[in-house]
């Protein structure tokens, strides 16, 4: 007869896991970052092409760089909407993200995430020989790619007591961000931060499993 399993500990650590904002200021050692990458760079990938690149970033210019164009790209949106009916409604919205994305900046590690260009898969092959016309496939098994990178990366941190959080918002805010990174051959899919948590946050919403599970 059927019984159900004890909860386990990879279960209690992905419940546990939450988006953080807010740091202490101590960093991590070292060598527990070197085993949160160690964790990321075991995703699986298309054609094993592991095409998934971290970038952290230490410099206090570039950091400064990332966030006066951040700065800039928030007040080219806000006059963007301007002769818009719905403008307040556009505006709070802006606002919302630019404060979900600044907080990165006084994180103590921060990570710009991204997949070379290069990389060699199956659907991107089928394009180069001119087999397919349109490889609509390729973004999307490369984002799957980072995903899971990041899954690794954050369920690791969290065992060993980091928090982390995962931006895709600032990439709105700040276009050229490879350009101001210095860095070619990748395209950058978001940024991360980690360090000790400073916050407790709850447990958001979650759907149920028949919300999310269709049988066809």
């Amino acid at each position: 007869m059927w019984t159900k399993p004890d909860r386990t500990f990879l279960e209690d650590l992905i419940s546990k896991r939450r988006s953080i904002r807010k740091y202490s200021p101590d960093k991590p050692p070292e060598e527990w970052i070197n085993i949160m990458l160690q964790c990321a760079l075991m995703a699986p990938s298309p054609s094993n092409s592991q095409p998934v690149r971290f970038f952290r970033i230490s410099s206090a210019e570039k950091r400064e760089n990332l966030y006066q164009t951040l700065a800039l790209g928030r007040q080219k949106l806000l006059r963007s909407i301007e002769p818009r009916m719905e403008k307040k409604r556009l505006k709070n919205r802006i606002n919302t993200y630019y404060r979900f994305s600044e907080f990165m900046f006084n994180a103590p590690l921060l990570f710009a995430v991204g997949t070379i260009a290069s990389y060699a898969g199956f659907s991107k092959k089928l394009l180069e020989e001119g087999v397919v016309t349109h490889n609509k496939r390729e973004e999307t098994s490369l984002d799957i790619t980072v995903g899971l990178a990041l899954k690794g990366f954050i369920l690791k941190g969290e065992e060993l007591g980091l928090g982390a959080c995962i931006l895709t918002g600032p990439l709105v805010f700040i276009p050229n961000v490879e350009e101001i990174l210095g860095i070619n051959d990748v395209r950058i899919k978001c940024f991360i931060t980690a360090g000790f948590p400073g916050e407790k946050p709850d447990m958001p919403p979650k759907k149920s499993i028949a919300e999310i599970v269709s049988e066809i």
